[in-house]
């Protein structure tokens, strides 16, 4: 089941998480999440996707790129914290064969939740692909590599 919990989106989340510093955004759960009225509301949204999820993929996708439903998922997707927007693009990709480019479609265009999703969607990948550039594994490879390059072994 898709599962929007916070405690559920949250330890999804845990393992892909990048390191962060205090105040990195996107945060990771949203105050708005965590209204007493929205909480509910986004475990039922959760419930209602799986469930059309089990349907024919082909049609999920047709409703999902249709003005009205595409909106009001653009909007919801805008206020998601990085657990949730990272949980719910996971499940789109898993489920919809057409899931880039109904995501393309969400994140692009000049409209406010475009842009919110768009910036988000960047600033997690960005700190992803830091985070593997500079582990410390990686520079000490590199480091050896430099190494061996500007002092090579002589073979007898």
């Amino acid at each position: 089941m898709l599962d929007f919990t916070e405690a559920d989106v949250v330890a999804w989340f845990s393992p892909i998480r990048p390191p962060t510093r205090q105040n990195n955004w996107p945060p990771v759960i949203r105050a708005i999440e965590r209204g007493r009225s929205v909480e509910p509301l986004l475990h039922e949204l959760g419930a209602i996707l799986f469930e059309l999820g089990t349907q024919d993929p082909s049609i999920l996708l047709k409703a999902f790129l249709g003005d009205p439903v595409q909106h009001d998922l653009q909007t919801v997707m805008a206020q998601l914290g990085a657990a949730r927007l990272l949980r719910l693009v996971d499940w789109l990709s898993a489920t919809l064969p057409g899931a880039p480019q109904l995501l393309a479609r969400l994140s692009q265009g000049r409209a406010a939740n475009a842009q919110a999703i768009n910036s988000s969607l960047r600033a997690l990948t960005a700190r992803d692909t830091l985070t593997r550039m500079f582990s410390l594994d990686r520079v000490a490879w590199l480091q050896s590599c430099a190494e061996a390059a500007t002092n090579p072994q002589e073979k007898s």
